[in-house]
């Protein structure tokens, strides 16, 4: 029979109590109580709060989508269209260099320092951009313009998908571009065609929901790196929301109901979709983060807006009981 040494290498810990401070996963007996215990973290209930306000208002635009809620990205937007970027650290906004390309309705993938851009219009363009952290450098092309599109991943392994292809409204897109670091490669296509999506997630584990199909539509769709999959759909049928998160804890907040815009915010656990507390201001914005900690950031109600949210869960490391003797 396998043992905790032969699994992990080392015996468990024996103390005279509990252990402080607590550390998630750590596996101890307490002697005292004769009860083996392990350190798990807890979430708490989540929460929107206000945040710094973008330098320019704006919507449509490309945000980092794994970016941090204290180190943000994004660039490019409407109206003008625009080129600026504009970074966050979890206080302010700050503007940095502009995109080659000033556009809207692109998208982003990838973190603060290390970013990638592509698609747009009003040229239903196929460009795409990295960004170093500092600037903007253009990078090989998409297979096909398109804009209104939805993301997942880094800058040197990412997904993007669905959208509006070249030729306006009603052709709407299902497919799918991996991207490699340098290069893009069509790979399985979602099963509902569809434009201003949102998502968040991995190049192998995204999670793409909602948007325009046309009519908002609740559909959810799960990607493992291979092909899509409809999973549980979304309890409110909206588009252009913002998300962040994995494929096993993740948030969605606002967005566009055609109108009205609303405010609703819901959370997923890997299995379902649970209703939690509403955002501040409803409106259609992008997003970044985690499940745990995301940023809903400007976008339109109907007018641009300047306004940055905060999702924050608050987190508690406890100890179980596994066993007794």
């Amino acid at each position: 029979m396998s043992t905790y040494k032969g699994i992990k290498g080392f015996t468990v810990q024996t103390i005279a109590g509990d252990t402080s401070p607590l550390n998630e996963g750590q596996v101890y007996y307490n002697s005292s109580t004769n009860l083996l215990k392990v350190s798990k973290n807890v979430l708490g209930t989540g929460a929107w709060s206000s945040g710094g306000n973008v330098v320019r208002a704006r919507s449509t635009f490309a945000s980092a989508i794994n970016a941090t809620q204290t180190a943000a990205l994004f660039a490019g937007g409407y109206p003008a269209p625009a080129g600026e970027s504009e970074e966050y650290n979890g206080t302010s906004w700050a503007e940095g260099n502009n995109l080659n390309q000033a556009r809207h309705g692109l998208i982003g993938m990838g973190t603060q320092t290390l970013a990638l851009a592509a698609g747009g219009s009003g040229t239903y363009t196929a460009n795409a951009e990295t960004y170093n952290g500092t600037s903007w450098a253009t990078s090989t092309a998409m297979p096909a313009g398109k804009n209104n599109s939805s993301s997942a991943g880094l800058q040197t392994s990412a997904l993007i998908f669905g959208g509006l292809l070249n030729g306006g409204a009603g052709a709407y897109d299902a497919n799918t571009y991996l991207w490699n670091g340098s290069s893009w490669t069509e790979v399985a296509d979602m099963n509902t065609a569809r434009s201003a999506l949102s998502s968040f997630g991995l190049s192998n584990a995204a999670i793409a929901a909602s948007g325009y199909a046309p009519g908002v539509v609740t559909n959810v769709e799960s990607y493992n790196g291979t092909s899509w999959s409809e999973i549980t759909e979304l309890g409110v049928s909206r588009a252009s929301m913002a998300g962040g998160g994995t494929q096993t804890l993740g948030i969605f907040g606002g967005g566009y109901v055609g109108p009205p815009f609303v405010a609703n915010t819901e959370t997923w656990n890997g299995t379902a979709w649970a209703e939690v507390a509403e955002m501040a201001t409803g409106r259609a914005s992008e997003g970044c983060g985690l499940g745990t900690a995301s940023l809903a950031i400007a976008g339109e109600n109907p007018g641009y807006s300047a306004l940055t949210e905060e999702w924050t869960v608050p987190q508690t490391i406890t100890n179980v009981t596994v066993s007794s003797s």
